[in-house]
């Protein structure tokens, strides 16, 4: 018997939102390449997510994949992709890897690390 965890990823993103800030992330998709031109067309798309915004410790840098700098975003599930970027206030930061909470395959909650 599998565990129902659809209540537990609502409180965690309910939790999130009324403890959380709303962001603006921003994917851009890479177009063709136009050799006349010598362009690409690149599209973009944004979305919103709620996350609570943290820095990281010393002893979180100690392994030099954390820069100084670096911040971590506790967000509710969702497609993120290394590469995002997220207006921090009057700062963008982009997203440099993903770390989903999920219990036996269900994402309840995200961790991001974000760099500027």
């Amino acid at each position: 018997m599998s565990y129902n965890y659809t209540p537990l990823t609502q409180s965690a993103s309910r939790m999130i939102e009324k403890f959380g800030t709303l962001y603006t992330f921003t994917r851009v998709t890479k177009g063709t390449y136009a050799p006349a031109t010598g362009t690409t067309a690149d599209t973009s798309s944004t979305y919103q997510k709620s996350a609570c915004l943290f820095d990281y410790s010393d002893s979180d840098r100690a392994d030099g994949t954390i820069l100084e700098g670096d911040r971590r975003m506790l967000a509710e599930s969702g497609a993120y992709e290394v590469g995002d970027t997220v207006a921090v206030g009057s700062d963008t930061y982009r997203i440099i890897s993903i770390g989903e909470i999920a219990p036996s395959g269900n994402v309840v909650a995200a961790n991001l690390q974000v760099r500027k």
